[in-house]
C-alpha cells in the first residue's frame, strides 16, 4: 500500500515535473489549426494520480488504513475509463492492498499508457517485501523503456519498513522471507530503498489505525482539486485546451474517485466523489475544485499537498 501521509518527500518533488506538460501540451495544443479549436474535447493532465489496483493484501497491519480487504482487483474496464482524454501524468502512484498481487493489473495499465501513447514522467509503487517476484520486475522494465523515450526515467518502488510491518512478519513468520526478498530486489536498478514511516507524523484514522490509540492518529483531512486551462485560447470556464489537475487525483478498483487514505468502506461512503464508468475525471472533478490561472495553481497545488502532508505532525 502506498499512501499520501507516508511518503510527502518523495510526492512533494514530483510536482516539479508537471511544468514538463505545461509547456509540452500547450505547443500541441497550440499547435491545432484555429478553425479546429473550438470542438477540440478536454484533454486532461493530472499532477499525481494514485490507482488502488487491488484491495488485497497477504498482511493484516495494526496500521493499515485500508482497513478491511478482499480479492477485488481493478478491471481493464475502470482502467480506460480512468484515462479518458488523460494525454500526461506526472507522477503515476500503484496503490493497495498490496500490489503484487494485482501484476496482471499493473501490466494491464502499463500497457494501455504506452498503446495510448500517454506521457508519464514518474511511476512510483510500495510493496511490503513478502513477495519476489521476476515478472513485476520484467514489467517494470518494459514500461521503464516507454518512459525513458520521452525523458530520464524516474521508476522506483520501494519497500515498507516500520514497527507495524516487523510486528505483522513476525506474528506470519516472514522475517527471513522479508530479509531474502529485500536482498534480491536491492540489486534492481529500479529500488528506491526501504519506506518508513516518519515518525514524526501521525496516522490518519482510517481502516485498522481506527483501534489505535487516538494520540496516534488524527482524522483524514480531505485534500480537495485544484483545476486550470491551459493553451492560448483556453479560458477557465471552457472545455478547451488543456485541463491541469492537481495536486493529487485517486481512483479505487470500482472506479471511484476517493482519497488515497481513505479506508475502503469510506472509499465507497464518505469520501465517494464519483465515478470513471460514469463520467469522464475532468467532468467529475471539475464542479467541486476549486479552478485558477496556471501560476496560482501551481502555488496552490503545493500548498495543499504541503498541508496534507504535514498537517497531522
Amino acid at each position: 500500500m502506498i499512501l499520501v501521509s507516508m511518503m510527502p518527500h518523495k510526492i512533494k518533488r514530483t510536482i516539479i515535473y508537471s511544468s514538463f506538460y505545461f509547456l509540452t501540451k500547450k505547443y500541441e495544443y497550440d499547435s491545432i489549426a484555429p478553425g479546429k479549436r473550438g470542438i477540440t474535447m478536454t484533454k486532461v493532465s493530472i499532477q499525481n494520480l494514485g490507482m488502488i489496483i487491488t484491495n488485497d493484501c497477504n498482511l493484516n497491519c495494526d496500521h493499515c488504513m485500508r482497513g478491511e480487504k478482499c480479492k477485488k482487483k481493478m478491471s481493464q474496464e475502470v482502467i480506460e475509463h480512468t484515462f479518458k482524454d488523460v494525454v500526461a501524468v506526472s507522477n503515476l502512484c500503484i496503490c493497495g492492498g498490496e500490489p503484487l498481487l494485482a501484476l496482471d493489473v499493473l501490466e494491464n495499465i502499463f500497457n494501455y499508457i504506452i498503446e495510448n501513447r500517454i506521457l508519464v514522467s514518474q511511476v512510483t509503487l510500495v510493496t511490503n517485501g513478502t513477495i519476489y517476484s521476476d515478472e513485476f520486475l520484467r514489467i517494470y522494465n518494459e514500461m521503464n523503456d516507454y518512459v525513458s523515450f520521452f525523458d530520464k526515467s524516474k521508476m522506483s518502488f520501494h519497500i515498507s519498513y516500520d514497527d507495524y510491518h516487523v510486528k505483522e512478519l513476525e506474528r506470519l513468520n516472514l522475517e527471513k522471507q522479508y530479509i531474502d526478498n529485500y536482498k534480491k530486489y536491492k540489486e534492481s536498478k529500479f529500488f528506491g530503498g526501504i519506506q518508513p514511516l516518519d515518525p514524526k507524523l501521525k496516522l490518519f484514522r482510517e481502516g485498522n489505525a481506527e483501534k489505535l490509540p487516538e494520540s496516534k492518529t488524527v482524522p483524514l483531512r480531505q485534500m480537495g482539486y485544484v483545476l486550470t486551462y491551459v493553451g492560448k485560447f483556453a479560458r477557465l470556464d471552457e472545455k478547451n485546451g488543456l485541463c491541469n489537475i492537481g495536486p493529487l487525483v485517486t481512483v479505487n478498483t470500482d472506479g471511484i474517485l476517493t482519497e488515497c487514505d481513505a479506508s475502503l468502506y469510506h472509499q465507497s461512503t464518505l469520501y465517494n466523489y464519483g465515478n470513471v464508468l460514469d463520467n469522464t475525471i475532468h467532468d467529475i472533478v471539475k464542479p467541486q475544485a476549486l479552478i485558477l490561472k496556471p501560476r496560482k495553481w501551481y502555488k496552490e497545488t503545493c500548498r495543499r499537498m504541503k498541508e496534507h502532508t504535514t498537517y497531522n505532525n
